[in-house]
């Protein structure tokens, strides 16, 4: 995975502060294989509460202002259906937690 612990940490408390506590927060995408270089961060987050636009955009400004890099948001809000692509990011994902 091509993301630092600090990072991660940022990522995780930035989705928890605006999502919810609970939230999961999933990675998925380019960021996972450790031999490619560059690409944004894909995040995939299941909020227990509905996470509406706005709020996603906000995770997604937050993140891009915090760590100088491209975010891409997905939300999968309880309740809902997956729809194909959350499946497809869910199945390559890994969860993204605190780290000491």
């Amino acid at each position: 995975m091509r993301l630092s612990a600090e990072q991660i940490n940022t990522i995780v408390n930035t989705c928890r502060a605006v999502a919810g506590v609970n939230a999961l927060v999933w990675l998925y995408g380019s960021r996972l294989d450790d031999t490619r270089h560059g690409g944004d961060i894909d995040l995939l987050i299941e909020p227990a509460s509905t996470v509406g636009l706005l709020l996603r955009a906000r995770i997604k400004t937050l993140l891009e202002q915090t760590l100088c890099l491209p975010v891409d948001v997905l939300v999968k809000n309880p309740g809902t259906r997956d729809n194909p692509f959350v499946s497809i990011a869910r199945a390559q994902a890994k969860l993204l937690e605190i780290t000491p």
